[in-house]
């Protein structure tokens, strides 16, 4: 990625920095898909840090609000980053000043994207009515496209691990109306929400709900998700979005009492390196061994073989604490 002239060495913003500055934040978005959160932690804050000093110099009205709109989207990936990598304090913090940049720039598609984060954070808590509550809320910002798809379906998730399944089915049926309606969206690597995430996130839900007619809808949604992400060119596939497909897949399958093909997903997940072993990713693992130390799979070889590999897993984390770094 080209660095931006050193602080000082330009007389103020103009049109062609600004595009150089939107093109390297759609590059580090891109790259978030495909490389380990902690890798584009120190590209983004050194980027945030230059373009928050290009603001204090801006003199030209018409582009405050762009920079604004670019440095809320930078602060925004390290929310994002921060709460994969464990660190709470951190994500709430980069929100925080996301979310003012975002009002400085009337930016509703990056509002959008913090109330996501923001939710996510409160669901890996474990505060699920929060977690819906805040997805709902965000929905004024997202009439449509990959905004409004990442808020149903974050709603959704939540909704279903509360137990409220006319919640659900409502959002769900949002959701499912925005896949089938996915057009181009012009919003770059993870700020776009793909019909793949949607799918695994509805299995998510589905499977929470419990019961086995629900626990198939899972199969067929986190099989759906696998496959539209497998169908994606190698250098676009992200291994930690595979990650929570094929874990998705195993939990459903686990569900239905299938631990050979649970087995396979959840052993190819095992696999991960510790840089991608990122907090949603451990928490489907944990889930799937809570199943496996229950009654139905206790006497089963495979299950304490299975055990024994995710307790392995999870002592390497890709957990960091990020606030000092970040202050």
């Amino acid at each position: 990625m080209n660095r931006l002239p050193a602080p000082g060495s330009r007389a103020g913003v103009d049109h062609e920095l600004l595009d150089q500055l939107a093109a390297q934040v759609r590059t580090l978005a891109d790259a978030y898909l495909t490389q380990p959160p902690l890798a584009l932690v120190g590209p983004v804050w050194q980027l945030r840090r230059e373009v928050f000093e290009l603001l204090e110099k801006s003199r030209r009205p018409s582009l405050t609000a762009p920079l604004y709109s670019l440095a809320g989207r930078l602060c925004a990936l390290i929310a994002h980053a921060s709460a994969d990598l464990g660190d709470p304090v951190a994500a709430e913090t980069n929100t925080r000043t996301a979310w003012l940049c975002a009002e400085l720039a009337d930016d509703d598609s990056l509002r959008a994207f913090l109330r996501w984060v923001q939710s996510n954070v409160a669901y890996w808590g474990g505060d699920y009515p929060l977690a819906a509550q805040i997805a709902h809320s965000g929905r004024r910002h997202a009439t449509k496209g990959s905004n409004l798809l990442r808020l149903v379906s974050a709603e959704a998730r939540a909704w279903a691990a509360c137990g409220e399944t006319r919640q659900v089915e409502a959002a769900l049926t949002v959701a499912r109306a925005a896949r089938e309606n996915d057009g181009v969206d012009d919003q770059p690597g993870v700020f776009r929400f793909s019909p793949a995430k949607a799918a695994y996130y509805a299995s998510e839900a589905w499977l929470a709900l419990g019961g086995e007619s629900n626990a198939r809808l899972a199969v067929r949604e986190a099989g759906e998700s696998l496959q539209l992400l497998e169908a994606a060119v190698p250098a676009q596939r992200s291994p930690e979005l595979l990650a929570a497909a094929r874990l998705d897949l195993c939990n459903a399958h686990l569900a239905l009492s299938d631990l050979d093909a649970a087995a396979a997903e959840l052993r190819s997940v095992l696999a991960l390196p510790a840089d991608n072993r990122t907090g949603p990713i451990v928490g489907r693992v944990v889930a799937a061994a809570h199943t496996l130390e229950s009654g139905v799979f206790t006497r089963s070889a495979l299950s304490r073989e299975l055990l024994g590999e995710i307790a392995l897993f999870r002592a390497y984390p890709a957990r960091r604490d990020l606030s000092d770094a970040l202050s």
